[in-house]
């Protein structure tokens, strides 16, 4: 009987310690919880309360100048054509499509689709995370199919700062030339094919 008795009161609890947007002061901000440091408040800068709007995923908001997404700006989104595709983080607009805060490099917004992550695709190219797959011909990229084979893993999302990423694959020293990038994200457990390659994550593995 006292497991019902207290049942609310723990609905109540955690219902409170749920991240999001909320207003502190008259002003915007993104409210975490950490088991280890509590309430985090995230303050939101140049906001245009005006505009403000929380989108229908609510780890993101936009006004009139700038999409946000948990209080952060995503640097040169459109508030206008922004649109959320998947709950791993991905998005587009008229110009970019985005994973976190992060452009998918090279995308094509108007034909870019969501496989299972870590695993994307545009007209022209296959993209793990946002990076494009090396060495696959047009027929290839319509080829493509995710395997995922670990599927508990699969869904893992490895972030790392340029810098670190391009010292641990030299091969991607290229990344330094493109501009704006300040991580790389990938899923490194995830798996796909096509008719004559195999890829674990980002890289060729036959």
């Amino acid at each position: 009987m006292r497991f019902f008795t207290k049942l609310p009161l723990l609905c109540v609890f955690f219902a409170a310690c749920s991240p999001g947007y909320q207003k502190e002061n008259g002003d915007w901000v993104w409210v975490d919880y950490n088991e280890n440091v509590g309430k985090k408040v995230t303050w939101i800068t140049g906001v245009d309360n005006a505009t403000f709007r929380v989108l229908k995923d609510e780890n993101y908001a936009a006004d009139r100048q700038q999409v946000y997404l948990k209080g952060i700006p995503i640097p040169g989104a459109d508030p206008a054509t922004f649109e959320v595709l998947h709950r791993m983080g991905y998005a587009r607009d008229k110009n970019h499509a985005y994973l976190d805060r992060e452009h998918v490099l090279f995308a094509d917004p108007a034909s870019f689709r969501v496989f299972d992550f870590p695993y994307s695709r545009d007209a022209r190219r296959v993209f793990c995370g946002i990076l494009p797959l090396p060495d696959l011909s047009p027929a290839e990229v319509d080829a493509f199919r995710v395997t995922n084979t670990d599927k508990l893993m699969a869904n893992m999302k490895s972030t790392t700062m340029l810098s670190h990423f391009i010292e641990y694959n030299p091969e991607y020293r290229w990344l330094d030339t493109v501009g704006g990038i300040q991580y790389v994200i990938v899923g490194e457990w995830g798996t796909g094919e096509t008719t004559t390659k195999r890829f674990k994550g980002f890289k060729i593995v036959n």
